[in-house]
């Protein structure tokens, strides 16, 4: 079991999308989403959890990063964003809407704190035991809760077999 091995992939299927110099990153995790995000020397994420436990590893890691402001690590939950309306230019949930108790109230935030383009990449059902520690169970219906969510509100989706993308540009 390892997300790390299918995410360099699924940030290359997706970073096109990422537009602008303000970007959300929900879900901190272990930073891999930074990592692809600061490569662009032009954006300035910002990064939310509502664990901060791996905060001290990429303070360490990225350290001139926010040294020069192009990183702010922020203790928040994705359903309750401390953010104005359309701060961000874009923002991204990789691989984190399933630890949220309301998918679709986390999605609703990402919409009123960002005035471009909301992307969300999540692991499939097919993904459960190889990926990640999750069950198919639990996979198909945040699947479930997201696509219905997607579909009412005019998103984008892609299917990759492991993982699946939906977007929408607000532009």
């Amino acid at each position: 079991m390892n997300e790390d091995s299918k995410l360099s992939e699924v940030m290359s299927t997706l970073t096109y999308l990422i537009k602008g110099p303000n970007i959300l990153d929900v879900g901190t995790g272990f930073g891999t989403g930074i990592t692809v995000l600061l490569k662009d020397k032009n954006h300035k994420v910002t990064s939310i959890d509502p664990e901060a436990w791996s905060f001290d590893s990429i303070e360490r890691e990225f350290s001139k990063e926010i040294s020069e402001d192009r990183l702010i690590l922020k203790t928040s939950r994705a359903e309750n964003m401390p953010f104005q309306d359309n701060y961000f230019n874009s923002s991204l949930a990789l691989f984190s809407m399933h630890h949220l108790k309301d998918p679709e109230l986390g999605i609703k935030e990402m919409e009123r704190v960002t005035s471009g383009n909301i992307v969300i990449a999540e692991w499939d059902k097919d993904s459960a035991g190889k990926f990640n520690p999750h069950t198919e169970e639990h996979l198909s219906g945040i699947k479930k809760h997201i696509m219905d969510y997607a579909e009412r509100n005019s998103y984008e989706s892609s299917d990759y077999g492991v993982w699946y993308l939906v977007w929408k540009s607000k532009n």
